[in-house]
């Protein structure tokens, strides 16, 4: 099993080879040995972030930037490989043949999970506290929304709105919105009118448990922190 360990600015590599993309890494991120990082556009990665052990990151098509708290999961790929490379075990991210890609940032906001074997292609831009899960692929320039949810071996195009769930695949993939802030209780409004104060914005339906999801992430990223550090040779 590969030791995570804090990143340093400098990976392993070697002369000859696809080329290493540059990386910047926050000293509080925790990143495995065995990530690969190729391409000519740089890589950022963002504080408190946790990194698996053999996740990809491509930069061929353009800079890569990983927020603040997010897990990439073990063999995540993010980005596309160059046009020679075949990987016959894992789909493929789509090309255009006839056409050279432009130069697309890939954003992954804060307190974002990749789940393990997923697909995120170049372009695309996942917002705060959105969750992809395991074998799901992110098509190229999708957009995400914050708190949204893609369930595992969902394809995704074009754009997820915020608080939505989408789960299935094929013909029978389905959306769904978490529900909407009921509204506020007449009593509520009166005494707002009495007290001559603003009325409070109703929560979302969902929010307590979307905040208590996100404590339970960054309790793990600390776990992490402290149990996954390099083994000592005596």
């Amino acid at each position: 099993m590969a030791t995570l360990k804090p990143p340093t600015n400098t990976h392993r590599s070697s002369s000859s080879g696809p080329p290493k993309a540059p990386l910047k890494a926050d000293s509080t991120a925790t990143i495995a040995d065995n990530v690969v990082f190729q391409g000519p556009y740089p890589v950022t990665i963002g504080a408190g972030t946790v990194i698996h052990p053999r996740a990809k990151f491509y930069t061929y098509e353009g800079p890569i930037v990983v927020g603040d708290g997010c897990i990439i999961c073990e063999k995540a790929v993010i980005g596309a490989p160059p046009p020679s490379s075949s990987r016959s075990s894992s789909p493929q991210p789509s090309r255009d043949a006839e056409s050279s890609p432009k130069e697309s940032t890939t954003r992954i906001s804060y307190f974002v999970t990749i789940g393990p074997s997923s697909i995120i292609e170049p372009g695309v831009h996942i917002h705060s506290s959105a969750t992809i899960e395991a074998l799901a692929i992110i098509r190229r320039g999708a957009d995400i929304g914050s708190h949204a949810k893609v369930g595992s071996t969902c394809e995704i195009t074009g754009r997820v709105g915020e608080w939505f769930v989408v789960w299935g695949s094929g013909p029978g993939m389905r959306r769904k919105r978490a529900r909407g802030p009921k509204p506020m209780s007449p009593a509520v409004l009166d005494a707002a009118r009495i007290a001559q104060t603003a009325i409070p914005a109703p929560a979302p339906a969902g929010k307590v448990i979307e905040d208590a999801r996100l404590m339970v992430l960054q309790k793990e990223r600390e776990v992490l922190g402290r149990m996954l550090v390099p083994v000592k040779k005596k």
